[in-house]
């Protein structure tokens, strides 16, 4: 069985890097409109058996629950790596036998994109590691991982290098991709001009257009001076 695994992490503490730009409540309300965004898009994904959305968020539970994802409740969150890692024991505790990992912050992902992975991660023997680097070519933004704990999380800088390693120590099968969709994560404000230059659609795009007109010109020069 193929599972998606959607950690999201509290969206009240989300985006720290965006608080010279946007207030508390802007930053959680990007937060959940990007979650939001992706979980639509998680949802239309072919080949998946089962979507697994994991936080400690009642709100994301609720939304995920409604939407038809499988919730888990994590009893606290200390990293990203953390809550993947135990989500993947979750996973295989319930038959997954391969788990895409998508970071809750790409809200250019389609369904297409994530099909491709796992299509990736369908023509290359196991165990294997389908990998997506984050726009700067040194973070980790999305996995295929089979089996689901073929390695351990490591999210953060210099991440790539670091998952690439613990695959080839595991004699898994690896498959770099650049997927434009997953490759953009939105931290920094620099994210957020490249994000709008794409002319993107969702909620997470309507939010960021509101908050840029709110703003006025100052509040736009200011983004596109974080480039």
């Amino acid at each position: 069985m193929t599972f998606g695994c959607l950690p999201v992490k509290s969206p009240r503490n989300a985006k720290d890097r965006l608080r010279h730009f946007f207030s508390p409540e802007q930053r959680e309300a990007l937060a959940r409109a990007m979650f939001e965004d992706v979980l639509v898009e998680a949802l239309k994904v072919k080949g998946l058996d089962r979507l697994v959305v994991v936080t400690n968020d009642a709100q994301a539970l609720i939304v995920a629950a409604a939407a038809g994802a499988v919730v888990l409740l994590e009893s606290e969150q200390r990293s990203h790596s953390a809550s993947a890692d135990w989500a993947a024991q979750e996973c295989i505790r319930r038959g997954a036998r391969s788990l895409m990992l998508i970071p809750m912050d790409v809200p250019l992902v389609r369904a297409a994109e994530m099909e491709a992975l796992l299509a990736a991660s369908r023509e290359i023997p196991a165990p294997s590691l389908v990998i997506v680097p984050s726009e700067d070519g040194t973070g980790t933004n999305a996995m295929v991982r089979t089996p689901p704990d073929v390695i351990g999380s490591h999210f953060g800088s210099g991440s790539l290098q670091v998952h690439l390693s613990l695959a080839k120590a595991k004699g898994a099968t690896v498959r770099v991709m650049r997927e434009e969709g997953l490759t953009l994560d939105i931290d920094e404000p620099a994210d957020v001009s490249l994000f709008l230059a794409r002319n993107p659609r969702g909620r997470a795009a309507e939010l960021l257009r509101d908050f840029r007109q709110q703003a006025g010109p100052s509040g736009q020069d200011s983004l596109h001076a974080g480039r």
